[in-house]
């Protein structure tokens, strides 16, 4: 999942900056808002040349599914500061979600793993970035290595390591025919936040079993 993360920051410094985007604005972004769909989603649309309140608001669209991780993460964090919790909450990416759920569900309690990982990811993250704009300028249509396929595989993996019961199957399975659905009709901007919104709802339909 490193080695991914890694591709998918490369990919994105190198599609950033032959965007335009300043190399201050490439790495402010992946400082800042470190996010990967929604930060190749704002150098689309600063490409286009979108209003800022456009780009504000599809960037908070795509983030919404982080409040749904970190509800489920809560639990786990409600003995500590608040500050540690707001420090957890910046790091926090599905690659971060998917380990750290795993390692709770295995009955462990110790969030230095979360907090390990979350940053590993962070300083990962950046250094693809810088790398990435670094490179830019002299790689042609990155695409051609199907670096874009890597964000695919990536939360592949995730559900892969999320799926334990029948139920969530079914979920995963739902939220992937929605939000195929959505982005076929065109509303591929809220796609993911209304089918990750929506498909858990199915459980309520399904009967509980042992977990695997």
């Amino acid at each position: 999942m490193l080695t991914t993360v890694l591709v998918i920051g490369i990919a994105f410094g190198i599609v950033a900056r032959q965007s335009g985007l300043s190399p201050a604005e490439i790495m402010a972004m992946s400082l800042f808002v470190f996010a990967g769909a929604s930060q190749f989603a704002m150098v689309q649309l600063f490409k286009d040349g979108a209003a800022w309140p456009v780009i504000v608001a599809t960037v908070l669209l795509i983030n919404l599914r982080h409040l749904l991780m970190a509800a489920a993460l809560r639990p786990y964090f409600a003995r500590v500061s608040v500050a540690r919790r707001l420090a957890a909450a910046y790091v926090l990416t599905d690659e971060a979600f998917a380990m750290a759920i795993g390692w709770f569900r295995r009955g462990r309690t110790e969030l230095a793993y979360y907090a390990t990982f979350a940053v590993a990811l962070y300083i990962l993250w950046n250094t693809a970035t810088a790398i990435g704009m670094l490179l830019g300028p002299s790689i042609g249509e990155p695409r051609r290595f199907g670096v874009d396929f890597a964000i695919t595989a990536t939360f592949i993996a995730i559900v892969v390591l999320g799926v334990r019961r029948g139920s969530d199957a079914i979920v995963a399975l739902a939220a992937a025919v929605m939000a195929s659905v959505l982005a076929y009709v065109g509303a591929s901007v809220v796609a993911v936040v209304t089918a990750g919104a929506l498909a858990p709802l199915l459980v309520l339909f399904t009967r509980g079993e042992p977990a695997a």
